[in-house]
């Protein structure tokens, strides 16, 4: 490649990582002394990207203080133009069809947005449950839910305090107490899985990695008569081999306890 070329493509590998970067924290943002720690550049090449991304609307700088740079509305608009053809689903929806065979039951890809769980794609089985189309495109607060709650569970300890601070009342509201809460994830984080029941329906749930994405959850659901106790557990046992034979698979981290 001649020398021109490359000097090229090193400085979209730099751009493309300081943005990465931001991405990874974006809830607190991320100050050009820091930025110029992670990536070892020199200050003066670390504030031209971080200048040229401001202006082109990728990074923006929050107020106050030192003023850090967090993810901009041009990089917010990226990432919902995605949502119309999903490429996570067009990578899962082979793994999704031979866990819903295999199962017979219903199988959902959750994601994380901020604070919330989304639902992005259904996969159903021989025992179809009518109304779970109607949850794909459905957003929830995290933990309220059976693969939302494996996503919540994998939070570092001081984002998950700060998280169950911020929402308590909409837990309580949600007949989820404090307790009920802290013991739903510690089960969580002890299994390696979730396991779900409520009223009609019941199921399990397990998060992992996804290099270049981040965690997201699969989550094998059905009426509650399909799902005993013992069914639950081989469910989540065959939702970690699935997903550990899945090309490019990682598990999650274990979060701090």
């Amino acid at each position: 490649m001649p020398p021109g070329q490359l000097s090229g493509v090193q400085s979209l590998e730099r751009a493309f990582g300081l943005l990465d970067l931001i991405a990874g924290h974006h809830a607190t943002g991320l100050t050009l002394a820091q930025a110029q720690q992670c990536t070892g550049l020199d200050r003066t090449t670390v504030h031209r990207m971080l200048s040229y991304l401001t202006q082109a609307g990728y990074v923006q700088r929050m107020a106050g203080g030192e003023r850090p740079y967090t993810l901009g509305c041009r990089s917010m608009a990226l990432g919902l133009s995605a949502f119309t053809h999903p490429p996570l689903v067009d990578a899962l929806r082979p793994l999704m069809k031979k866990l819903a065979r295999r199962s017979g039951d219903n199988v959902f890809l959750v994601i994380r947005l901020g604070d919330f769980s989304y639902t992005l794609h259904l996969e159903q089985g021989s025992v179809p449950m009518p109304r779970y189309p109607e949850l794909v495109g459905a957003s929830r607060l995290l933990g309220l839910g059976t693969g939302s709650m494996a996503l919540l569970a994998a939070l570092p300890d001081p984002e998950l305090c700060a998280h169950l601070a911020r929402h308590q009342a909409t837990y309580s509201a949600n007949q989820f107490s404090p307790l009920r809460m802290q013991r739903a994830i510690q089960r969580t984080r002890q299994l390696g899985y979730t396991l779900a029941a409520e009223p009609g329906v019941a199921g399990a749930g397990y998060a992992w990695n996804v290099p270049q994405f981040g965690n997201i959850a699969l989550s094998i659901l059905s009426n509650r008569a399909r799902m005993p106790v013992t069914r639950r557990h081989e469910l989540a046992r065959m939702l970690i081999d699935e997903v550990g034979s899945h090309p490019g698979s990682q598990p999650v981290a274990p979060a701090a306890s």
